[in-house]
């Protein structure tokens, strides 16, 4: 079977796989709410998302969507609609700094899977 997948923004698989991949770390979060959200609670400390994928657990159809919160200001960064795919990717098409409070929120209207978020320091 081919996997297909959505992408979100501009990618070449060079960057994902390669620079991207290797200059940051990655968590993966559970997506069975149907949101994920990953805060800087942490005072003199910044970060950037690398890459953003939802991995889901067979094809499926539906949105997502990644957003930035920042002093209570609610920003879309990326936002798709699929049909029939298992992954969809989301790679910054700028430089998006996550200071203390400031949050990346994904959301998928499919709850089947997980997310995994790469960052690096900025």
């Amino acid at each position: 079977m081919r996997v297909r997948t959505a992408i979100l923004g501009l990618l070449t698989v060079c960057v994902l796989t390669g620079t991207a991949a290797a200059q940051g770390f990655s968590r993966t979060y559970s997506l069975g709410t149907g949101s994920v959200v990953v805060s800087n609670n942490q005072a003199n400390s910044s970060w950037i998302t690398v890459a953003v994928m939802i991995q889901y657990a067979g094809p499926s159809s539906g949105t997502a969507e990644v957003r930035r919160v920042s002093q209570g200001m609610n920003v879309v960064l990326g936002w798709c609609t699929f049909t029939n795919v298992t992954s969809v990717v989301w790679v910054p098409d700028s430089y998006y700094s996550f200071s203390y409070g400031d949050a990346l929120v994904i959301g998928s209207s499919v709850t089947n899977g997980v997310v995994q978020v790469t960052r690096r320091g900025d």
